[in-house]
């Protein structure tokens, strides 16, 4: 009987440490996990999956609540809002793209603005491009980010490809020529194959999402994140409480070891730093055809909310007030409003501030176009 257990407990071992440096197995658990009401189909297919892996509700109640599991903090997101196409909207042929973050990744903005017909989002956070404009429309782009994104901002270091200076000069960024093919891809031997799958990066995390990332471990996460932060004060190291405890914060916009930090001094050189990184990508992009490129930045939740913990850098202003971009002004907007603009239990904006995003960008973009 002890061979017999023993077997099994090496058995399912060794299927779990499989199942876990597969990485395209571990991302559509992930999925299903995380995403799958995203897809009513998916879930009706998927029945194998749901009995094997509890669905998470890590993500259902903010991503900071995802990582500090605190009861208190514990928000049902609301669904962001869809600008559809209006009915009887006459063509302008202009369109609109956006490069940016999380913060507009996912969002249904086709009909959000009055000035376009269209508008396509590419995001920083994953490789895209070279981009190809049609020359038959009017294309226009905002540079998004948030606030803590601004620091460190290099298009060289970003994951976009990028048309080179003889493709721009022989057009063919706009023509209907192939694009060039990249370099190939570096040979890999089978003792390096072999070292990346044993030794996976993300073996432990991928473990911990198979093994405990579900419903069922929930309660016993948030009895030790609130005996944690009563009895010591202490909460995980990515999530800091606000100051009036009504919101959960991303610590590194706050912590000042972290360059992304709301209250680590910027000097003028840095800024400058900053405007001029914001002037090569500007350049770049009205060299492959865009009429005008606009600068939007999403300010930190910490500093509309919470600013006076310590010295608040203002970052975002003094940008604003250096680039010779057209600006959407956003930070003294979410200041003056009374509505809570963020989740609280989440890093991002909720739908009143995305809406309050989308009609003050649609103010700024209708009279700069028209």
């Amino acid at each position: 009987m002890r061979k017999i257990t023993a077997l099994l407990i090496l058995i399912v071992s060794i299927v779990l440490l499989g199942s876990s440096m597969n990485q395209s197995f571990v991302t559509k658990i992930k999925f299903e996990k995380y995403f799958d009401h995203l897809n009513p189909q998916s879930v009706q297919e998927s029945a194998l999956f749901k009995a094997a892996f509890v669905h998470s509700d890590k993500w259902d109640y903010g991503d900071l609540y995802g990582v500090s599991f605190l009861p208190q903090y514990k928000f049902k997101l609301e669904p962001f809002k869809e600008y559809p196409y209006k009915p009887g909207r006459k063509s302008t042929n202009k369109v609109l793209y956006i490069i940016g973050d999380s913060y507009l990744a996912d969002k249904t903005l086709s009909g959000a603005f009055d000035a376009f017909d269209n508008v396509i989002f590419l995001d920083r956070r994953f490789g895209f491009g070279p981009i190809k404009l049609d020359t038959t429309k009017q294309n226009y782009l905002i540079m998004e980010f948030s606030e803590r994104n601004l620091n460190g901002y290099d298009i060289d270091k970003t994951f976009e490809i990028r048309w080179t200076t003889n493709d721009i000069r022989s057009a063919v960024n706009v023509s209907n020529k192939p694009l060039p093919g990249g370099p190939p891809l570096p040979h890999e031997s089978i003792f390096e194959r072999l070292g990346r799958i044993i030794f996976h990066k993300d073996l432990s995390r991928n473990l911990e999402l198979i093994l405990f990332d579900n419903k069922l471990a929930t309660p016993f996460k948030e009895a030790k994140a609130s005996l944690n932060y009563q009895l010591f004060d202490r909460v995980a190291n990515e999530v800091v409480v606000s100051t009036d405890k009504k919101r959960l914060l991303f610590n590194t916009t706050i912590d000042t070891s972290s360059v992304q930090s709301a209250f680590r001094p910027k000097t003028e050189h840095g800024i400058d730093s900053i405007i001029n990184n914001l002037d090569i990508a500007k350049n770049y992009y009205l060299s492959i055809g865009f009429k005008k490129v606009f600068l939007s930045v999403i300010p930190n939740p910490v500093s509309v909310y919470d600013d006076k913990r310590m010295p608040y850098n203002h970052l975002l202003e003094r940008v604003e007030q250096k680039t010779d971009l057209t600006v959407i002004p956003l930070y003294n907007i979410f200041k003056a409003d009374n509505r809570n603009l963020f989740y609280r239990s989440d890093s991002h904006w909720n739908p009143q501030g995305l809406d309050t995003w989308v009609n003050e960008a649609n103010k700024v973009l209708t009279s700069s176009v028209n």
